[in-house]
């Protein structure tokens, strides 16, 4: 398992040691060995956040689940750090956030996370894979990743309201616009890559637009009515002729900004294989009054979208952010709000539908809700059988991490990226022989399922042998390593704790600290043996999974 370390430095895993770190990896697998906090009913929560709970609850008592302790601190810390950030908490952080004793830490973190510019980078990489799903597996549709990450980071950054977002999406303007600043004028980014992406296909684009904004799929009527929901072939081509009056390019012509262009007129699409032309038309049955404003279909069709009597669009929003935090939405698959596909908790989806729609769509109020109720806060330690039903929330779900979540982790866990960045150039370009690349392509997944990761032997051999983590755990190139390892004064119990806190971002237990204090003062090799737990700490499912 240690085969490149070993290969590098000439020498071999002694049998006692290889056996006692296979141990240690299958006690890092499982977070059972942390201990829980009792849960907190203080009165000072938001008031979403206490009526989460309230129904939550009231849903566990009628379906007779257990529910799990609160989460430790250092749980629940590394938790909401991996996902209002993306990657895991600082050492310096852990240490004083475990140290502080004031009553409302919790709430504290989630607001001071909430305003970093970590959320800020995280939630444009979620919201772009949402969006522009296309850019994980089309090279060209991979080339648009910049300016929409450019247009979207400046929105999360002016905490742009969520409906204001989908307007300027939905209705994103194709003319190019500049900025001046001194005497340099730049394009301004905008979101017209949702267009490109999807290479203007009005079909691909009405699918799309229903699916990321309504949680509707109504591509199941393209070629026939749906057949086990209301939605009807006409009603799909009615929506998709809002697209309509975007001019197709030419055969074997390259699709670029510059050449996108938008006819006016009232919008109306030919039904293939048939006969009839369909106008646009709302998913209500309604059609705009296209003597008011002919020429701006898109428009109209995003002031219909994010209207507040639309039936689909907060309950789609509230119910995606849901899915962010939980793994799952209330309605899962998070784009399949249909009568066969019903939601498990509806009341708490309405409730929180309307309380985003009274805050003005408001982004950050809802994950600050969401994030503060003790739901979230459960462990992940299961205690109970009847917790594994993930759809009662009994405990906390564990999750799977994205493939950028990953690579920051192991980036922040073990310093080697930001030492190295400078003189080797392959750590951060996009080619496909940097680690980053290596990682990304690994760990890539199409699937919205993080409630079951699966790792490949691929992916266990990267982590095990890979470049990235072999010279991450060597004293010769990893600042985290040294810094640890030749840190004068220090105890092989204050080492082992720094490991812990770097990678599971939680100090060890009794018990590990009792075991891996006798393999490290046994070891002939100290730097070895302390390469060796770093590596299994950072192999070890704990610190690949978010729970």
């Amino acid at each position: 398992m240690l085969s490149a370390y070993n290969k590098k430095h000439n020498r071999g895993l002694r049998a006692d040691n290889f056996l006692l770190l296979a141990g240690l990896i299958l006690m890092f697998s499982c977070a059972t060995a942390l201990p829980a906090e009792e849960v907190s009913t203080d009165s000072r929560s938001p008031r979403l956040a206490h009526q989460i709970d309230q129904l939550i609850t009231q849903a566990r008592q009628q379906q007779q689940v257990q529910a799990a302790p609160r989460s430790t601190d250092a749980e629940f810390m590394r938790r909401v750090y991996l996902d209002l950030t993306g990657k895991i908490p600082p050492v310096a952080e852990v240490r004083q956030f475990l140290a502080d004793s004031v009553p409302d830490k919790r709430e504290r973190l989630i607001d001071r996370l909430l305003a970093s510019p970590g959320f800020v980078v995280h939630f444009t990489s979620l919201w772009r894979n949402i969006l522009i799903p296309e850019a994980g597996t089309d090279p060209l549709a991979r080339q648009q990743v910049p300016e929409f990450e450019a247009w979207l980071r400046s929105q999360l950054q002016q905490d742009t309201s969520y409906d204001a977002l989908v307007r300027a999406i939905v209705g994103a303007p194709f003319d190019e616009t500049t900025r001046t600043t001194g005497q340099t004028t730049a394009a301004e980014p905008t979101a017209r890559a949702f267009y490109l992406v999807k290479q203007l296909k009005p079909e691909s684009l009405a699918a799309s637009t229903s699916r990321a904004f309504l949680g509707v799929r109504i591509e199941c009527a393209q070629c026939h009515d749906h057949p086990f929901d209301t939605w009807k072939q006409d009603q799909f081509w009615q929506f998709a002729a809002f697209f309509a009056n975007i001019d197709q390019p030419q055969p074997n012509s390259f699709l670029t900004p510059a050449n996108l262009r938008e006819v006016s007129g009232k919008p109306e699409i030919k039904i293939p294989d048939t006969n009839r032309l369909v106008e646009a038309t709302y998913l209500n049955g309604k059609q705009p009054d296209w003597k008011e404003t002919p020429s701006r279909p898109r428009q109209r069709l995003s002031e219909w979208i994010t209207s507040a009597q639309n039936p689909y669009f907060a309950k789609a929003t509230a119910n995606r952010v849901w899915s962010l935090f939980f793994g799952r939405g209330i309605v899962d698959p998070v784009d399949d709000f249909s009568s066969t596909n019903p939601a498990s908790h509806p009341e708490l989806l309405e409730v929180m539908a309307r309380a985003f729609q009274k805050h003005d769509y408001d982004l950050k109020y809802l994950i600050r809700e969401i994030t503060n109720s003790e739901t979230y806060q459960l462990t992940s330690r299961q205690t109970d059988p009847s917790q594994s039903r993930v759809e009662w929330y009994g405990k906390m779900p564990t999750r799977g991490l994205t493939a950028e979540q990953i690579f920051a982790n192991l980036v922040q866990a073990t310093g080697f990226f930001r030492q190295t960045a400078e003189t080797d150039p392959q750590l951060i370009a996009p080619g496909m022989n940097s680690p980053q690349a290596e990682i990304q392509d690994l760990f890539q997944t199409d699937s919205e399922n993080q409630l079951d990761p699966r790792a490949t032997i691929l992916q266990a051999l990267a982590l095990m042998n890979g470049t990235f983590i072999t010279n991450a755990t060597s004293l010769e190139q990893s600042d985290v390593f040294t810094a640890i390892v030749e840190f004068p004064g220090q105890s092989s119990e204050q080492k082992i704790e720094a490991f812990y806190l770097s990678t599971l971002s939680r100090p060890p237990t009794e018990s590990e600290l009792n075991r891996l204090k006798t393999y490290i003062n046994s070891s002939e090799e100290k730097t070895e043996a302390y390469a060796n737990l770093f590596w299994a700490l950072l192999n070890s499912s704990e610190f690949l999974l978010n729970h």
